[in-house]
């Protein structure tokens, strides 16, 4: 048998290299480069983003409790900014200052353009000295015993090499935690296909109001958050098969399809469909201790607060372990995202949206700085390296 090209070829060394160029992706990478280590962001699809930007789910989900407090900045709050530099937004004008008092109906929250945002995440990686790879799928890690010595991926260059001194997975599934043998749990998920679309009727409104925002609707032929409208007799997705993810797909595009045939096909248009499963909970690592989102429960190693998206956690208040981000037997690995150690429930829910993600995403970025400048293991980090790596109340 032929076996050429099997050996990859090595092709550079990072202090950080990061794995899945999603939300928690992208912050993790920058945060790294900006504490001044070479960072590369590997992501195997053609655009930045994830779930926010090639999963249609464009709804910045809030910063704030619901009650004029505002629970997150730094990065989190850098990207809400980005997803509306460029396109349209409905962010509420009470949050251009500091939010005080804001109405409860006014969260720090807003729809976006999931185009112009991940058009826009090129530029932010990029200028902030990430070095970007697309279109290059990351398949294993080269472990020595529990230590990770850096990637093997493939691209259409072949099987490549990256040698790194940190490795952070944000693909939002752990698979590269997994193949390292960190052990992880797998969720449970409803059938959700959610398109972009637009009609007369829609076309209409904005020709009176302007309002790009309600322009473009989710259509969902699935289940909402709660199950309502799951395929019946079908089971519960994990999507950590290939096989499923396909059969997902093709589910959601063939309900889609049944959908809009029962339409005037002149009187609407699907403006675009998702390219990625929308899976909230795929697998998630187990980590050092979890991240529960129990409301005032604090943390000697938070690595900052946040607040719940959901109509009935307004006024929630939660703090993030830095023991959910890293299995404590595997010292050069870090987790970001929804992938992080936060068991099937409320903290799993917390843990997957946007501004959690981005949070988690630049507290491993600055962890695995500080390793670095230590030259120490996870596991050696002081509560004065925490206290660095906290992303601040207030800024």
């Amino acid at each position: 048998m032929d076996m050429r090209g099997m050996e990859p070829i090595f092709k550079g060394s990072y202090d950080v290299i990061v794995i899945g160029g999603g939300i928690a992706g992208v912050a993790a990478s920058v945060s790294a480069a900006r504490a001044g280590a070479s960072s590369l962001l590997i992501e195997k699809s053609c655009n930045l983003g994830g779930l926010a930007t090639g999963g249609l789910i464009s709804w910045y989900e809030p910063l704030c409790d619901g009650e004029g407090t505002q629970m997150i900045y730094g990065i989190a709050e850098e990207l809400i900014r980005l997803s509306v530099k460029y396109g349209f937004e409905n962010l509420p004008k009470c949050w251009d200052g500091d939010g005080k008092n804001a109405p409860r109906n006014q969260r720090y929250s807003t729809f976006y353009s999931p185009g112009v945002f991940s058009a826009a995440l090129d530029g932010y990686v990029l200028e902030n000295g990430v070095d970007l790879r697309f279109d290059t799928l990351t398949t294993y890690p080269v472990m020595e015993g529990t230590l990770c010595k850096g990637v093997v991926c493939e691209s259409i260059n072949g099987r490549e090499y990256f040698q790194a001194k940190v490795v952070i997975d944000a693909t939002g599934d752990a698979s590269l935690m997994h193949r390292a043998g960190v052990p992880t749990v797998s969720g449970k998920n409803f059938m959700t296909y959610i398109a972009h679309y637009c009609d007369m009727e829609l076309a209409e409104q904005l020709c009176k109001d302007s309002d790009f925002s309600a322009f473009r609707k989710w259509m969902n032929t699935g289940s909402d958050m709660f199950g309502k409208g799951h395929p019946e007799g079908m089971d519960l997705l994990t999507g950590i098969t290939a096989e499923e993810i396909t059969a997902y797909m093709t589910e959601g595009k063939k309900s889609l399809i049944q959908r809009i045939s029962q339409k005037d096909k002149h009187s609407f248009d699907i403006m675009t469909i998702p390219t990625m499963p929308q899976l909230r909970t795929i697998r998630r690592i187990v980590g050092a201790c979890d991240f529960n989102a129990i409301d005032g429960e604090t943390y000697p190693d938070a690595i900052g607060d946040c607040g719940d998206f959901r109509p009935d956690g307004t006024g929630k208040h939660y703090q993030i372990p830095f023991g959910a981000l890293y299995n404590e037997n595997f010292p050069n690995l870090l987790a970001a995202g929804r992938i992080i150690s936060s068991p099937q429930g409320d903290g799993w829910e917390v843990a997957r949206v946007i501004p959690t993600c981005a949070l988690t995403g630049e507290a491993a970025g600055k962890a695995a700085a500080v390793c670095i400048q230590k030259n120490c293991r996870i596991t050696d980090l002081t509560e004065q390296d925490i206290k660095k790596i906290r992303i601040p109340n207030k800024m």
